[in-house]
């Protein structure tokens, strides 16, 4: 076999995965882990189900297939290089959210539902005291936000007495049930607005910033605003 002749069998077959794991991602997320069977999976997806079993030897593998491509396509390179941006502390926290946030908010929320859906299939197969696969996808994402507080702590701009494991509950945490709230009550707010506003108070409470100063803070920021658009105003006047 030729080589592009190689090179088109492998695309076929990695276009065949890709199908398979989007047909379950959506049935997963709309019908639930036990309600979704590997028979309508397939049909879904427009193959045999024997062709899903060759390519995923159940549906727990399947549905670690669809949350392995979410961390290391999604989640993982972007974040990646937010950290590798020379920004502030504050900068990176709230590009880092911001990522988070909208990779959970794709497609009317599907990540989102489909890790809660499999929570219970996780504690379910594997125990609460033992380690799971999801747990270790988790942990290597969560080191570009321990890398950002780590750094964040060693220039000052956060408290040093931070413990990085309650730091990072209190990051997702506020960001993930904020999005939940927000799928259910939408503001006039627009998605970035809505991450700054939820991450504000934690990043009080993470630098030890006071409320006069984050108030001082604030109030400059919307000077300097206006300020640019009085001299984007002036520059658009005819000249006298």
């Amino acid at each position: 076999m030729s080589d592009s002749a190689r090179r088109r069998s492998r695309e076929r077959l990695e276009e065949r995965e890709r199908i398979i794991l989007d047909a379950a991602t959506e049935l997963f997320a709309s019908a639930g882990f036990h309600g979704t069977s590997t028979r309508r999976i397939a049909a879904a997806a427009g193959v045999s189900e024997g062709t899903v079993f060759h390519y995923f030897g159940s549906k727990n593998e399947l549905m670690l297939g669809i949350l392995d491509r979410f961390y290391n396509s999604v989640l993982n390179p972007r974040a990646a290089s937010i950290i590798d941006t020379v920004m502030g502390t504050r900068e990176r926290l709230r590009e880092l959210a911001l990522h988070h946030v909208r990779s959970l908010a794709a497609d009317n929320a599907l990540m989102l539902r489909l890790l809660q859906v499999y929570v219970g299939v996780d504690l379910e197969f594997l125990g609460a005291a033992q380690d799971s696969p999801l747990r270790g996808l988790n942990r290597r994402y969560v080191t570009y936000l321990d890398r950002v507080v780590r750094e964040g702590m060693e220039r000052g701009d956060l408290r040093g007495d931070l413990d990085i494991r309650a730091t990072r509950d209190l990051f997702f945490g506020t960001l993930e049930y904020g999005l939940r709230t927000r799928m259910h009550h939408r503001g006039e707010d627009g998605l970035e607005t809505y991450v700054y506003t939820l991450l504000e108070p934690v990043w009080r409470g993470l630098s030890g910033t006071s409320t006069a100063a984050a108030a001082s803070d604030a109030m400059a920021h919307r000077l300097e605003a206006v300020c640019q658009r009085l001299e984007s105003l002036a520059e658009s006047l005819p000249p006298p």
